[in-house]
């Protein structure tokens, strides 16, 4: 019988774009400019222009550049940095399964080694089809567990979904696929830690997995094995990952390859947060405008969000009430409403540290209770929020699908809407509108070195 990763590797490296379905293309493109769209966003941020420090001090060399940046550096400091910058504003798309962001690893090797090869846009989306694609179906083999068991599922599987990619844009057959790999799944980590205290380290993941990518592959294409049966193996990623279960469903990985799309499962962000926050946010923005909510009015707040969330976003309740940092922000249920409910928008710059200390938002983060909505599924992504007046109303808006899912999609106009606002500062609007030219036609590029040139601010 033939192993999963052989298997996933033979098909990554047969795949070619005229045997992928238009909507497919389409929606692999729109994340693509809407990656870009965020990473600008978080290009002027502090913390990016530290990692750039760290990053050229340890990783010397030419021959890539990091998005936005016309400095040449050495491939492992753009891959790493572009992955922060994926990362940062937590805004980057996610696979409502897995709540794995699949896109953001496999883009932030595949954007400077496509500038670096003078690639074709086709050959652009076929390598973030490719990785993001197989990235998600690995997270459907165990669902969800991974956080509960301390794991941070972006950081390690987007390793896998990074070699993936890489291997597309070079051309590789399945040999080296598979032995870049298997050496993958021994470059595979990321804890959940930094969602105890908000330390950086997590925002640090997609960036190593980025790093962990290209030294996977390197170590493959020198001609150095990696095991096959790096998932499904006794000793496999897996059942070393998640011991004590035998429940997993290694058949996600490549049943119906090419033939159902996961990838149409990507949500991508509205806001700047944990994505299953998202309709509370839309909620309570929309019972604030539709009843003119000031926040001295509001006496208490109950958000109705999935049970599998309260670990992450709603406790411990102490700490979510008032987040140490503005990541912390960003995984705080209570924090995240009530900073909606007082400032009426959470874009690109929601969670500032201002608002962290907002004594009108720290008094209604201290009202928000949570409780089950068992409506929450696998693949939906819904919630309610209930704000209790001083005057005595009771007030509750619904969301079943948030937008940016499959069943609630984003339109074309609102991934561009989300895009300008991004870029807005560190793009001309002439350069912001060349871009999305650009990338709205993507796939007619003969070269994609002028684009990525053009991104630079």
């Amino acid at each position: 019988m033939t192993d999963l990763n052989t298997s996933a590797a033979s098909w990554a490296a047969g795949m070619t774009l005229d045997r992928v379905p238009s909507a497919v293309i389409e929606s692999t493109k729109l994340r693509i400019l809407d990656l870009i769209g965020v990473m600008l966003a978080a290009k002027p941020l502090p913390l990016v222009a530290a990692v750039r420090q760290a990053a050229l001090s340890l990783d010397a060399g030419r021959g890539a550049r990091i998005l936005g940046d016309t400095q040449d550096v050495s491939p492992m400091a753009a891959a790493f940095v572009n992955g922060v910058m994926t990362a940062v504003l937590e805004f980057d798309d996610t696979h409502i399964e897995s709540f794995i962001h699949p896109t953001a690893p496999v883009v932030s090797v595949a954007f400077p080694e496509a500038v670096r090869r003078h690639a074709t846009g086709a050959e652009l989306i076929l390598a973030v089809l490719v990785g993001s694609e197989l990235t998600c179906r690995l997270g459907r083999i165990t669902p969800v567990r991974l956080h509960t068991l301390g794991f941070h599922p972006t950081a390690v599987f987007g390793v896998f979904g990074g070699v993936y990619g890489l291997a597309t844009l070079r051309g590789h057959g399945a040999g080296v696929i598979a032995d870049a790999i298997g050496a993958a799944g021994s470059l595979s980590a990321g804890l959940n830690a930094s969602f105890e205290d908000g330390s950086s380290t997590k925002m640090m993941h997609v960036g190593m997995a980025a790093t962990g990518a290209l030294r996977a592959l390197a170590l493959a294409e020198a001609g150095i094995s990696g095991p096959r049966p790096v998932f499904d193996g006794r000793f496999g990623w897996f059942r070393s990952h998640v011991q004590g279960r035998e429940d997993l469903r290694f058949d996600a990985l490549c049943d119906g390859l090419g033939e159902a799309w996961e990838v149409l499962n990507i949500a991508a962000k509205v806001h700047p947060c944990a994505f299953t926050m998202m309709p509370h946010i839309e909620c309570a923005i929309a019972l604030r405008d539709r009843h003119a909510i000031a926040p001295e009015d509001v006496a208490g707040v109950t958000c109705r969000i999935g049970k599998r969330s309260f670990a992450t976003v709603c406790e411990p309740v102490a700490d979510k009430r008032r987040p140490a940092t503005t990541w912390h922000g960003r995984i705080s249920l209570q924090h995240t409403v009530a900073e909606a409910l007082v400032r009426g928008r959470m874009d690109k710059d929601a969670y500032a540290e201002e608002a962290l200390r907002d004594p009108a938002i720290n008094r209604i983060a201290d009202l928000v209770e949570y409780e089950d909505e068992p409506e929450t599924t696998a693949t939906r992504s819904g919630g309610m929020v209930t704000v209790r007046l001083y005057d005595g109303r009771v007030l509750s808006h619904r969301i079943d699908d948030m937008r940016g899912t499959r069943a609630n999609p984003m339109t074309e106009a609102d991934v561009l809407r989300k895009f300008r606002a991004n870029v807005d500062g560190v793009l001309t609007p002439s350069q912001a509108d060349r871009a999305i030219d650009a990338l709205l036609r993507l796939e007619t590029a003969s070269d994609v070195a002028p684009l990525f040139d053009g991104l630079a601010g």
